[in-house]
This record gives structure tokens, C-alpha cells and sequence, in this order.
């Protein structure tokens, strides 16, 4: 007969075993997934204005002042461990 310290080593193994398989299965299901979307973008208004900086030697700085239009459509980024996004844009 078995003792109480082999069955629970034996239990234990059993679920350590079964969350290993569950989480290669998770991470399977998303791996593939090709999490790419296109955006669409337009500049209303873009202005390039001379601001002069007063704390090192007066000198006139450039200060830009854009107004964008975003236009994308994100909802096949989400997925169902995915509940929240990031996004940045980068000028170049």
C-alpha cells in the first residue's frame, strides 16, 4: 500500500504536469497570430513657429505645433489574453 507521502508526491507531479501541457497549449495559441494592423494618417495642420528660449542667450528655438487625424480599426488585435495596448508614434 501506498503511504499519504507517495500519493501527494503523485498528485502533485499529476498537476505540475497538467499546467505545463495548459501553458505550452496558451502559448501555442497565440504564437502564430500575426498582430499587425494598418493605420491611416493625415496632417490637418502643421505649424512651425520661432519661440525665443530665455534661459540660455535668448536664442530662438523652433517650436512645431501638429494636428493629426488617426484613423485605424484595432479590435482584431484583441485576443483573449490581451486587455490592454500600447501604442506609439514616432516622427521622424
Amino acid at each position: 500500500m501506498h503511504t499519504f507521502i507517495n500519493r501527494l508526491n503523485n498528485l502533485f507531479a499529476f498537476t505540475v504536469i497538467v499546467f505545463a501541457v495548459l501553458t505550452i497549449g496558451v502559448f501555442l495559441s497565440t504564437y502564430f497570430k500575426q498582430y499587425h494592423e494598418t493605420l491611416r494618417t493625415t496632417a490637418n495642420k502643421s505649424i512651425v513657429k520661432h519661440m525665443i528660449d530665455f534661459l540660455v542667450n535668448r536664442k530662438k528655438n523652433d517650436l512645431g505645433i501638429l494636428q493629426l487625424d488617426l484613423d485605424m480599426y484595432l479590435n482584431s488585435l484583441f485576443d483573449w489574453n490581451i486587455k490592454e495596448l500600447f501604442l506609439y508614434l514616432i516622427a521622424e
